[in-house]
This record gives structure tokens, C-alpha cells and sequence, in this order.
């Protein structure tokens, strides 16, 4: 059933920051309802798409805004977006909470944060924990680098067990080091071999051609907006890899004042779960739960999503109660 067929609300609108246009979709069944904020991955990859074709119903019980981060989709324009850093964005994300905040009449929403968007959401909620019910991790970030290293040793691991000489080749022509994010070999074995063995995107039945055919088969985009998507992508990568390659989400964001929930696949090596679980060990937080899928890789909201809907009911809206 489609968005219209539910009669879900639709918004799609754009907020000037220093000049620059950030574009945003809202939806929800009520507007009453309290307000998410979802911080997307990549960086530079919106995540719209892939969420409305996986038909996650998260609407129904929050007014959801997804905002296209600066240089990201609807919010690309290599001529007012400026320079991407991660200040900048994470400056960006309190603008849009105020956005958010004034428009709905609330005095704090719920943040939640997928992939490259949990390192922005630990810091902001760590920063700001006046503005936040809860903050939600899906695929959270911890130390990239080391990341990356259970990344290519999945990689390598896996095409032995499954008996791919060629992959395992493949695999180990790419030497992996401090300096992966600039290495071109690394990037075309995660494109080649991360969605097919199954620690991407999915578990299970996602390839690289759908992500790009959910992008692009997007009504909500104008066609410039779609034609911005890559563009935005590499212009982010280029921008912000190095910040992301070095950077430790403990380090960064140690103590919050706000519920923290982390959710996370355990086949999950775009941001590995043991990254994941160093990083729910060490913060400090009022209160923290780690819930872990076991047949999920990095969207479990999106493979696993009864399960998260349930999450999101019983835990994540109850702690605020």
C-alpha cells in the first residue's frame, strides 16, 4: 500500500542555512505526533528511497523528517553549499532540529542516526541533549578505521569459505592500511564483494543495481535532484572520508544526558558490530540498551522491521514517558 493509499501526510520543503537550500522530506499520519529526525549514511547517500521501497511504516507513530544533508541530493548545489565538514553539518543538524522544534511546537524531538549518520547523531545529542528525547543509533559508528579492518577481514574470510579463488584474489591484491579511504582497490572490493556476500545493505537480496534503481525510481525527486544524487555522493566521500577514516565516536561523544539506543546486525560490516558494541560499552548515558539482530546486516529497521517497529514502541517511546 502506498504513502497516498494510507493517507500519510506528505511534505517536501526546503530551509535556507547561510544562504544554502537544505532540502527535507516529513511524513507522517498525524502531525501530532512526535517528531524524528533521521540523519542518513554515506556520507552522501540519501536513504528516502530504499526506506519507502522496504515500506518501514515508522510514520504512523512519529512525524519522520528526512533532511538531505548539505551537498547530499536535494540539498547539492556546488555553488551556495560551501565547504563540507563535519562542523558544518553537525552545526546543520541543530538548525534543523530548531526548524523542526518551532514548526511542530515541541520542545525536543527524537533523533535517529544510520550509518555515517550515527557519527553525526552521537555528536549533536551529546552536544545538545536539551533538544532530544532519545537518541537512536542504527549501524553506529564506532572507530572507522577499525571498522574497515573487520570489513576486509570478512571480505577475505568469506570467499575462502565460500571457495571463490578468484574474489580471494582479488581480495588480497588490495593491501588494507591507515590510509584505505584513498585507495581506490579497497573501495571496488566493497562494491564488488560487500552486498554479495552479504555484510552491506542487507543480509540478503540487495544489490548494488537495486540501491541505484531505488534512487533513481524515487517520484518525490525532480530529475536534477536525481542527476544531484551521485554527484552528491562523491563530493561527500571526497570531503569528509579522511574525518570519517580517523574518527572514534567515543571520543567524540563519551557521556549523553538522553536515553541511547543502539540497534545493530550482526552481519553488519559497513560499521561492524564489534566497533558497535565497544562504542554502547563505553559511553556513559542515563539509561542505554543494545539491541542486536542476528540475521541482519547494516538496515536491520529495514530487514528486520517488525521487530524495530516493536523496538520503537515499547522502548524507545516508553522512555520518555
Amino acid at each position: 500500500m502506498s504513502v497516498e493509499e494510507r493517507n500519510v501526510h506528505f511534505l517536501k520543503e526546503f530551509i535556507e542555512i547561510d544562504g544554502h537550500k537544505n532540502g527535507i522530506f516529513i511524513e507522517t499520519v498525524d502531525f501530532a505526533n512526535p517528531i524524528l529526525l533521521f540523519l542518513h549514511g554515506g556520507p552522501g547517500f540519501p536513504q528516502y528511497p530504499i526506506i519507502k521501497q522496504s515500506e518501514l511504516k515508522w510514520e504512523e507513530h512519529f512525524t519522520v523528517c528526512y533532511w538531505e544533508q548539505r551537498g547530499t541530493g536535494m540539498s547539492y548545489n556546488s555553488i551556495t553549499q560551501g565547504e563540507i565538514t563535519l562542523e558544518r553539518l553537525i552545526s546543520d543538524v541543530f538548525m534543523i532540529t530548531e526548524y523542526l522544534k518551532k514548526k511542530f511546537h515541541k520542545e525536543k524531538i527524537y533523533l535517529c542516526g544510520h550509518s555515517w549518520g550515527t557519527l553525526l547523531g552521537s555528536i549533536i545529542a551529546h552536544r545538545q541533549p536539551q533538544n532530544y528525547h532519545a537518541y537512536i543509533g542504527i549501524g553506529q559508528m564506532g572507530r572507522h578505521t577499525e571498522s574497515n579492518r573487520d570489513t576486509y577481514e570478512f571480505l577475505l574470510e568469506t570467499a575462502i569459505k565460500r571457495g571463490d579463488k578468484k574474489a580471494e584474489k582479488d581480495i588480497r591484491s588490495v593491501t588494507f592500511d591507515k590510509e584505505f579511504y584513498k585507495n581506490k582497490g579497497y573501495r571496488r572490493i566493497l562494491g564488488r564483494y560487500l552486498n554479495k556476500f552479504g555484510g552491506g545493505t542487507k543480509k540478503a537480496g540487495y544489490s548494488n543495481w537495486q540501491g541505484v534503481k531505488d534512487l533513481f525510481t524515487c517520484h518525490r525527486y525532480t530529475w536534477k535532484e536525481r542527476l544531484n544524487i551521485p554527484k552528491g555522493i562523491f563530493t561527500s566521500y571526497d570531503a569528509l572520508s579522511e574525518t570519517m577514516a580517523k574518527s572514534d565516536s567515543v571520543l567524540l561523544a563519551p557521556r549523553f544526558e538522553v536515553p541511547v539506543f543502539i540497534i545493530h546486525g550482526m552481519n553488519d560490516y559497513s560499521t561492524s558490530y564489534k566497533e558497535a558494541k565497544r562504542f554502547y560499552e563505553k559511553i556513559e548515558a542515563p539509561s542505554k540498551k543494545i539491541f542486536t539482530f542476528d540475521n541482519c546486516a547494516h538496515s536491520p529497521f529495514l530487514e528486520d522491521q517488525d521487530t524495530f517497529m516493536k523496538i520503537l514502541k515499547t522502548e524507545v517511546l516508553c522512555s520518555n514517558s
